[in-house]
């Protein structure tokens, strides 16, 4: 029989061994997440392109697409490695919504000035902007809860929002222009916008709507 020593021991290592599976499977959840996105992209594009001017195609897949990372990615980015690596109070979190906003104004502001008249006067054109901006504040405004995702370990929560936020974002593309062919562009804003509610939408379930530590 074994000694009351070795129970603690045993413990130990069943433990270890079902964070190490659980770790794992997250992994693969996650690389499955990012070939899903992948795939769903591709698929997206070569079904829009037929689908899609070439004018609506590139304004909405490059330009709006390049506006939408970069309000994300200059809001947020340093932050949430910061945070990722310390034990840094997750209120900071917060701060890429704010940052978002002046971004947002700055980014807005140059892509207008820099465009011309055929770009701005495409159907939809303004309310398609706003939506791609309001897609990425949305992103912004849940970033405490990715931290806390991450923090937390609940790794299930980040491949279904992620995941979902793929998903919803192409089937609302692709029916939309399906559906309103002289709407295109308004099209790939909502899919947008759509895949960003869902991510919040997501982690609210998940996380409710305050998270402070």
């Amino acid at each position: 029989m074994a000694s009351d020593v070795d129970r603690p021991k045993a413990s130990k290592v069943d433990n270890d061994r079902d964070s190490i599976s659980s770790t794992l499977k997250t992994g693969r959840s996650l690389v499955l997440v990012q070939l899903l996105t992948r795939v769903l992209t591709f698929v997206l594009n070569q079904s829009l392109v037929r689908l899609a001017s070439p004018e609506v195609f590139g304004t909405a897949a490059i330009q709006f697409d390049l506006i939408y990372t970069t309000i994300l990615f200059l809001s947020r980015e340093g932050i949430r490695n910061a945070l990722l690596r310390s034990n840094s109070n997750i209120a900071l979190a917060r701060l890429p919504l704010k940052l978002g906003f002046a971004v947002a104004t700055t980014a807005v502001g140059v892509y207008l000035y820099s465009s011309n008249g055929v770009t701005t006067s495409q159907e939809g054109f303004y309310i398609a902007l706003g939506l791609y901006v309001g897609a990425a504040l949305v992103e912004l405004w849940v970033e405490p809860m990715y931290i806390q995702t991450i923090r937390s370990g609940r790794m299930g929560v980040r491949v279904q929002a992620e995941g979902g936020m793929a998903i919803v974002k192409a089937v609302v593309t692709f029916l939309s222009l399906v559906l309103s062919p002289k709407q295109a562009l308004l099209g790939f804003a909502l899919g947008q916008f759509s895949g960003a509610v869902w991510l919040a939408g997501r982690y609210i379930w998940g996380f409710g709507l305050s998270v402070d530590r």
